[in-house]
């Protein structure tokens, strides 16, 4: 059994021991990558409670952040969310917040503007469509989550009055990690304009009602496509250009 060290990773032993001692998860611990693994993790903590400004005892409290009974597929969405949480951070959004469902995981702002994010997990335990190529098997996985995370944005922005909507992939997949770029990405949102969604009638655009698409790699690679309509507000009139060279931000 793989066991965190309290003393070098006392926030994986706290939120991983029980899951750890309740299953074997070779996927996601493979034992050649411990303890260095154990490093990223506890930074990935360590950094979302000092973001969203919680103890951690406050964060397991949460039932989706108790990981004593939670299957692979669970673990690695609830990771997504604190992975999101730093990522958000990385791209200047504050007052970041995780929200209680149902609904969407999170509430940020960005230049004063409000913005609900619904969190989807693209896992290692999910297996990319074979006979693709790359970008075709991350749009075809964004497509299983893209319908339901509409509804979940919806129904939150309208509680909060109108706040901009916020689709969130955070991918765990190695090979599209390396080897998809910004404009692989902007060929995924520009699919996904397009595609027909599972269970409606019509070709309507898959991303109806929402407002940015925002994509966080295995890596830490971030790319996010907004409106054009959202260009001044959130990103305060800026062009382009004087984006981060290495997180790129296109419009849709």
């Amino acid at each position: 059994m793989i066991v965190a060290d309290p003393d070098s990773h006392p926030l994986c032993q706290y939120f991983l021991s029980e899951y750890l001692a309740n299953r074997d998860d070779p996927t996601n611990f493979p034992p050649e990558e411990i303890p260095v693994l154990f490093d990223r993790y506890e930074e990935i903590f360590r950094s979302a409670l000092s973001i969203l400004q919680m103890s951690r005892e406050q964060l397991k409290g949460r039932a989706e952040f108790d990981f004593a009974h939670a299957d692979q597929g669970n673990f690695e969405g609830a990771i997504a969310v604190l992975r999101a949480v730093e990522a958000l951070r990385l791209q200047g959004f504050s007052q970041i917040a995780l929200l209680k469902p149902p609904g969407a995981d999170i509430v940020c702002e960005k230049n004063g503007r409000k913005v609900c994010c619904e969190v989807k997990a693209i896992t290692k335990v999910s297996t990319p469509q074979k006979g693709l190529f790359f970008a075709d098997q991350v749009h075809a996985k964004v497509m299983e989550n893209i319908a339901h995370a509409r509804k979940q944005l919806a129904e939150t922005a309208k509680k909060l009055h109108g706040a901009v909507t916020m689709f969130v992939s955070v991918s765990n997949w190695f090979d599209q990690a390396i080897y998809l770029g910004e404009q692989d990405y902007q060929y995924i949102v520009n699919r996904l304009e397009r595609d027909k969604l599972d269970g409606e009638g019509e070709y309507l655009e898959s991303l109806n009602g929402v407002d940015v698409v925002f994509f966080a790699t295995k890596f830490g690679q971030i790319y996010w496509f907004l409106k054009d309509e959202l260009r001044a507000s959130l990103l305060g009139g800026g062009d382009v250009s004087e984006a981060p060279k290495t997180d790129p931000i296109k419009k849709t």
